[in-house]
């Protein structure tokens, strides 16, 4: 073999080295939810009022909220709550220069679905079944990069996309217990054997193009990083209290459960080498495992203020404990998906969200009318290594309450300046602008 075949051949196989630990940097990384990662609920009205819903849910969302809020209910109800949601995330990197993109990701979904019966039976009671679509993993992005290293010039077109969802059917029970205390549960079954999938996938791949010495030198790879069948039970568990005519108390816990998954992983790689030698080199590697992904504990306090009929405010406090949010694979290795470190090595941090909202109603009794103003302040944190990120939100709703009839609207803006990405791209960074629209029509009977 020549000098100048040599040269080649060891200029493809320390790229080939190098390209690998790229490609782990960027498919182990953080589990990437599109939509905010702490388990909130759903519906127009709470999320008008910046989800501040804790210590109000007296609709038939509540089990998603508060289940104990579902006694509230004094009539059969079904509602269903539609979703669009914009995400614009504008990445930078410190160590390249030339990485400077803008990813954007948008769909369109049946967030929630359910149908309320309350019921007497020697203490008031209400049963409910639900489904809520959870958490969201749409994201993509593209760019182009130009190298030199290696003593190869060539340029590279590199694309990750990611997509998927996850959701639970919920199985909800309000008692009152006193005149002024209710408690309430949620059994969330998360399964795909239903009418829904859950799970996520993401894709990477990459075409290099080049010449070392003159002769033409291409790579692709492509990469598929799946986790699929997303199985598990957890309750959400609430109590609300009327300490008088202007306060209520609510509390939620969402109980930590071991979810199981199957991960399938693989890399296909192809390299060209052009003149003087002309050979192709292809090499396929895959894992396919059953792991388990331990989700963490939630809890929330809300206070809400009825200073009217027309005029009321909510306070929310929610923490989740990220530091016990583990992935073990089928080897008994555990790590954290917020940094991708082995646990013991891992220091991600709890976050606690705030919430406050408003709502002041114009009411038409004469006409049955009723035209909600609402609107709320949000602090939604990010867990991360070392740190939380800062993610700040406002939202503002409307809608029409018509006699049996519903309708709710909102809007919800959620941003972030400079958010570490894990290892989407090494040492990058996002500034993340997440626009969320939802519809909600409740019918009572």
């Amino acid at each position: 073999m020549g000098n100048r075949t040599l040269c080649l051949v060891l200029a493809l196989f320390t790229m080939l080295l190098c390209s690998k630990e790229l490609y782990a940097g960027t498919l182990f990384q953080q589990v990437g939810v599109s939509s905010t990662p702490n388990p909130v609920g759903s519906g127009a009205r709470a999320m008008g009022m910046g989800g501040a819903f804790i210590a109000i849910a007296d609709d038939a969302t509540a089990a998603s909220w508060n289940p104990a809020g579902l006694i509230q209910l004094e009539r059969p109800e079904v509602s269903m709550v539609g979703a669009y949601f914009n995400r614009r995330e504008k990445l930078s990197a410190d160590s390249d220069q030339e990485i400077d993109i803008t990813s954007k990701s948008d769909d369109f979904n049946m967030n929630y679905l359910s149908a309320t019966y309350p019921f007497h039976l020697y203490k008031d009671m209400v049963v409910s079944i639900n489904y809520q679509r959870l958490y969201e993993f749409e994201r993509s992005f593209s760019y182009r990069h130009d190298d030199s290293s290696l003593g190869l010039d060539h340029l590279q077109n590199k694309h990750f996309s990611q997509d998927g969802y996850v959701g639970a059917l919920g199985l909800a029970y309000a008692l009152r217990i006193l005149p002024n205390l209710s408690l309430g549960a949620t059994l969330n079954v998360w399964t795909d054997e239903l009418l829904w999938r859950n799970g996520w996938k993401g894709t990477y791949s990459e075409h290099t193009a080049g010449t070392q010495g003159g002769a033409p030198v291409t790579f692709d790879t492509r990469i598929t990083d799946e986790y699929s069948e997303f199985r598990g039970v957890n309750a959400n568990i609430g109590l609300l209290w009327d300490i008088n005519r202007y306060l209520t108390l609510g509390a939620v816990v969402k109980t930590p459960f071991d979810a199981s998954i199957r991960h399938e992983f693989s890399i296909m790689q192809t390299r060209t080498l052009g003149p003087p030698i002309n050979r192709t080199m292809s090499d396929t590697q895959g894992i396919s495992e059953d792991v388990e992904l331990r989700m963490p504990l939630s809890y929330g306090l809300g206070l809400a203020w009825r200073v009217s009929d027309a005029l009321s405010f909510a306070l929310d406090i929610y923490r989740t404990e990220w530091s016990e949010y583990i992935l073990t694979d089928s080897q008994g290795n555990k790590f954290s998906p917020i940094d991708g470190q082995p646990k013991r090595d891992s220091d991600v941090k709890d976050t606690t969200q705030i919430r406050i909202g408003g709502e002041y109603l114009f009411i038409l009794r004469d006409r049955h009318i009723v035209v909600p103003m609402r609107g709320g302040l949000f602090y939604d944190p990010k867990p991360s290594h070392g740190t939380v990120e800062d993610i700040y939100g406002i939202a503002i709703g409307s809608g029409i309450a018509y006699k049996k009839f519903i309708f709710d609207v909102a809007y919800q803006l959620r941003w972030g300046r400079g958010v570490d990405t894990g290892n989407l791209i090494a040492r990058s960074s996002a500034d993340i602008t997440h626009h969320l629209l939802l519809c909600s029509v409740n019918i009572h009977f």
